[in-house]
């Protein structure tokens, strides 16, 4: 630790309190008048190790650490809204961590980097090409569901009226949720009915088989378990209307994810052309993705997303800027970017709060909290989140060593 006016001579400083981390103002001069303050000495500090400042501006050592699990490889964590459920993806396993320190695994075989979503007490999990979904009971499922290809159309006896039908199909999987329909099928009826063959299946999920009517409405025929080969469609179909047709399961290739008014968002970056695609699901139906105009295009790359519980504004940060999107648009609100890796998190504002090349912001509104005071290192990666602890809320970040300090003394 450094205070400011302290004398070479090791002559010892007496400070009541100190004002914070400060290395952008000259420590030798006053601090400016200000809505009636009296300029006085900055009791600041210019350098400040393993050391937290209280709300009484006293500084007390900072709580050491140890090993979370011995011998563990941790390379994502999260915690939810309520903070009663905490997962870690340690070697490629997704575990969850009780309270009590047990680990329970959910999920093995995952690799590349993660990054989390929460919306209705559902954790939405964006890993390498896989997308998963964490009910609160523990129970894990793919977040998306496939779209079905196959199946065959054949003339049939029956009772259907003379005319051109079309068929397709969806997987309905264990909990309900129905994707999207695959590409439909003609048939021309002379008299009778269809037989449908090499029905797609999908592992743990029904086939539902929808054809038109003579409105060209496709209308639920049939809902067959795993594994039916074949079944005739010999009388006008009166279920209920396809309301999946065109939709797709979540882009295996976008990586950062967040939710925002009753949708989840995923980045997905196109080197060729610097940008980034921003895919959004249907409200309600997070696992169906409409890939003809289900997005919004971002310049450069997307290395960060979020939003706070209440706002009214996606951010999105690439490695030059950060921008705030909303029913108005894309909005440029920094002409800086933020810092590779996972490092947005809510605090007890409901605002996001998020680590940038210039230190930490807020959104929204877009707020920077700490460029006038500090400059630091920004690194090159980072790993960050709010912190409750001992009675007091911070916002933590890890950095790798990297980057250049702006506008440092």
């Amino acid at each position: 630790m450094r205070v400011p006016g302290q004398s070479s001579d090791n002559s010892k400083a007496t400070l009541k309190g100190v004002d914070g981390l400060n290395n952008k103002l000259d420590p030798m001069r006053g601090r400016p008048s200000s809505q009636g303050v009296a300029p006085r000495t900055w009791q600041l500090l210019t350098e400040a190790d393993n050391i937290n400042i209280t709300d009484a501006n006293l500084m007390v050592r900072r709580d050491g650490y140890e090993p979370f699990v011995p011998g563990s490889n941790i390379t994502s964590s999260f915690t939810t809204f309520s903070h009663d459920r905490f997962y870690v993806i340690d070697n490629g396993t997704l575990t969850q961590v009780t309270q009590d320190g047990e680990l329970i695994p959910l999920a093995s075989n995952l690799s590349g980097p993660a990054r989390w979503a929460e919306l209705n007490d559902v954790v939405f999990l964006s890993v390498g090409d896989d997308k998963l979904c964490i009910n609160p009971d523990g129970s894990v499922f793919d977040w998306g569901i496939p779209t079905p290809f196959g199946g065959r159309l054949h003339q049939a006896g029956g009772d259907l009226e003379p005319g051109m039908y079309q068929v397709c199909f969806t997987f309905i999987d264990e909990t309900g949720r129905e994707g999207g329909a695959g590409q439909s099928m003609p048939i021309q009826v002379i008299s009778g009915g269809i037989t449908v063959t090499d029905i797609p299946t999908q592992q743990g999920a029904y086939t539902a088989i929808y054809m038109t009517t003579k409105g060209a409405v496709f209308r639920l025929a049939a809902v067959v378990p795993q594994n039916t080969q074949s079944i005739s469609l010999t009388t006008p179909v009166v279920g209920r209307e396809l309301v999946t047709q065109f939709f797709d399961p979540p882009p295996a290739a976008m990586l950062d994810i967040a939710a925002f008014e009753g949708r989840i968002y995923g980045a997905e970056y196109n080197q060729d052309a610097d940008a980034t695609v921003v895919w959004f699901s249907e409200p309600i139906g997070y696992h169906l993705f409409n890939l003809n105009s289900g997005f919004f295009m971002v310049p450069g790359r997307v290395v960060v997303m979020g939003a706070g519980l209440e706002s009214d504004s996606l951010m999105l940060s690439t490695e030059t800027r950060v921008f705030l999107y909303n029913r108005d648009g894309l909005t440029q609100v920094a002409e800086y970017g933020s810092i590779y890796g996972q490092h947005v998190d809510i605090g007890g504002d409901k605002k996001l709060y998020f680590w940038t090349k210039r230190g930490l912001c807020r959104a929204s509104p877009f707020e920077n909290l700490t460029e006038s005071d500090v400059s630091v290192p920004p690194g090159v990666t980072a790993s960050g989140g709010v912190i409750h602890q001992h009675g007091y809320t911070k916002f933590v970040v890890a950095l790798k060593s990297g980057g250049a300090a702006y506008n440092k003394r």
